[in-house]
């Protein structure tokens, strides 16, 4: 039997925003999106930081920052500690994922972000074989 990869599984649809959106375009996508956090990506469409909704709180409302000034870059928590590509395997994924205690994350293609996995389609993937 060949060992699963990553592409085996359902990945979810990732909220990105770039790195020179300002904060008043990230509280928007966030608040659309009924999401608490959003993927920052670069020019080549590489996840490269995350925005929660504590992050715009703390370094920009908190402090008095200029909404339209102030950057998706200033505002992102950096580097990512984990980026997974589709073709890893889906076990050493799992135990990066349990090691690094991250509930979804980022995965890519040829450095292009592609989707979010997460412990539930982690294990519904590891449940067909």
């Amino acid at each position: 039997m060949v060992p699963k990869t990553v592409k085996a599984c359902k990945l979810v649809p990732a909220v990105t925003v770039g790195i020179n959106d300002n904060a008043i375009e990230v509280a928007k996508k966030l608040h659309h999106f009924q999401e608490r956090r959003i993927f920052v990506i670069n020019e080549k469409k590489s996840p490269i930081g995350i925005i929660s909704l504590v992050d715009i709180n703390d370094r920009v409302v908190a402090k008095g920052k200029d909404l339209k000034k102030t950057k998706a870059k200033d505002i992102m928590t950096y580097p990512l500690h984990l980026i997974l590509d589709v073709n890893e395997l889906l076990n050493t994924a799992m135990k990066k994922m349990v090691l690094k205690d991250n509930f979804y994350v980022p995965v890519t293609e040829k450095g292009v972000l592609k989707g979010l996995l997460t412990y539930s389609s982690v294990i519904k993937c590891m449940k067909k074989e």
